[in-house]
């Protein structure tokens, strides 16, 4: 298989704070380990999201999945 073939569907979850970004992250595990002690989503969660449903937000944060390019 193609590297072009592998990133095409390769998407990224990008995490806010307000305006801030707190970082880019490859999966929801990353997410998840990061946002741990704050008031966001779970990892379970979170992996129970559809597609239509991102960006998900709770108390000033935000979760965008984004594709990479």
């Amino acid at each position: 298989m193609k590297y072009q073939d592998r990133i095409k569907d390769l998407q990224y979850y990008v995490l806010l704070h307000g305006e801030i970004v707190l970082g880019t992250f490859g999966n929801l595990k990353k997410v998840a380990d990061y946002s741990k002690n704050e008031d966001f989503y779970s990892y379970w969660t979170l992996t129970r999201k559809n597609e239509s449903e991102f960006p998900v937000s709770k108390n000033n944060f935000t979760l965008f999945r984004v594709k990479h390019y």
